[in-house]
């Protein structure tokens, strides 16, 4: 008996559970593994490429080159004009930093529809993944339902209903293909491409979460605080330009340092304002990982209750249904699990898009 007991063991925690591991991890990654539309290549679409084609099909960010190369223009020949008096000047350097500022945060939107859709596109595969396992579970158990009525276990009602659950999980696989189709059309334009695209990549770094004391040190690299700092600027160059005795009235010498006090003033509310925003943006953040944790945590209690599903079936416990449901269950796991890591990525971009002024 004891011989019997750990053999049993052997061929359980050894060969089953890693047969039914990979053809539950087959089913799981299928979708991500199939060319998108009938493509066959090999080829594969991970989120930084996504990105990266984003920001070079992005007509703002077009546009924005070409203010910044026009902004660069005017300041050369501004600078080269000896007559160009210092106001001017700075004011046409200013211009060029904010055409930088409008690009760089041009090619962060562009960043960022991109990853949207991206994991938008690889939720609606799992959507898939989960709606396909579900119909082949509805579809053995209206059999198992059929051949009970048979056997006089079951009524037809209990036979209806098993067949209007396989109907719904039909419904629900079609309406699941089609939303992918849909997502996939919309990468595709956030990509700018004409035809089909490859597989895609799901693998992801695992994100970093800076402290608010990171996220509020690079305040100073928001767009709209750096032109508020670049109106003081100008502000206090026209008053030294103004403040000459015996030169200009003073009533001017008056209006133009209220002029610079009224800038300051702006840019040190601005700045406040940033930081609670900033704030604001880093608790969602924080909560955005907690999700993740609850999220992790279920997909592991899932995984437990495979392995536990796996070990019963093979001792003649359940039926194979059952394990299909634990499988199932953790396919939902993961897919909400995946879910709650694209919003932790969103609400990390949403933090740099506030730290930047992205958008803004």
């Amino acid at each position: 008996m004891t011989d019997r007991t750990v053999t049993a063991r052997t061929v359980t925690t050894r060969t089953v559970p890693r047969i039914l591991t990979a053809l539950f991890l087959l089913a799981l990654i299928a979708p991500l593994l199939a060319p998108a539309r009938g493509q066959t290549t090999t080829e594969t679409l991970d989120l930084e490429t996504a990105m990266h084609r984003a920001v070079q099909a992005s007509v703002e960010v077009r546009t924005a080159r070409l203010d910044l190369d026009a902004a660069r223009r005017e300041a050369a020949r501004v600078e080269a004009d000896p007559t160009s008096l210092r106001v001017p000047t700075l004011n046409a350097g200013h211009d060029v930093e904010a055409a930088q500022d409008a690009l760089r945060n041009a090619e962060a939107s562009a960043r960022d529809a991109a990853a949207d859709a991206f994991e938008a596109a690889l939720e609606a595969q799992d959507s898939v993944a989960i709606a396909d396992v579900a119909l082949r579970i509805a579809r053995v158990e209206a059999r198992a339902a059929a051949i009970r009525l048979e056997a006089g276990a079951a009524t037809e009602s209990d036979v209806a209903r098993a067949e209007d659950v396989v109907r719904s999980a039909e419904r629900d696989l079609r309406d699941a293909r089609q939303a992918l189709e849909l997502a996939i059309d919309r990468l595709a334009v956030r990509l700018g491409e004409a035809g089909d695209l490859p597989a895609l990549d799901g693998a992801a770094p695992e994100p970093t979460v800076p402290s608010v004391d990171e996220a509020t040190s690079r305040l100073d690299e928001n767009a709209s605080l750096r032109s508020a700092r670049r109106a003081v600027l100008v502000a206090r160059a026209q008053l030294e330009a103004v403040d000459v005795a015996f030169t200009v009235a003073r009533s001017d010498v008056e209006a133009a340092r209220d002029r610079l006090d009224s800038a300051e003033l702006r840019a040190d509310d601005l700045r406040s304002s940033l930081t609670l925003a900033v704030r604001q943006a880093h608790n969602a953040v924080l909560a955005a990982e907690g999700r993740l944790a609850s999220a992790l945590e279920q997909v592991a209690t899932a995984e437990e209750d495979v392995r536990v599903a796996s070990v019963r079936f093979e001792a003649g416990s359940i039926a194979e249904v059952a394990l299909e449901r634990a499988q199932l269950d953790l396919l939902r796991r993961s897919s909400e699990a995946r879910v709650a890591r694209h919003g932790l990525a969103d609400a990390l971009r949403s933090l740099e898009a506030t730290i930047l002024g992205a958008g803004s």
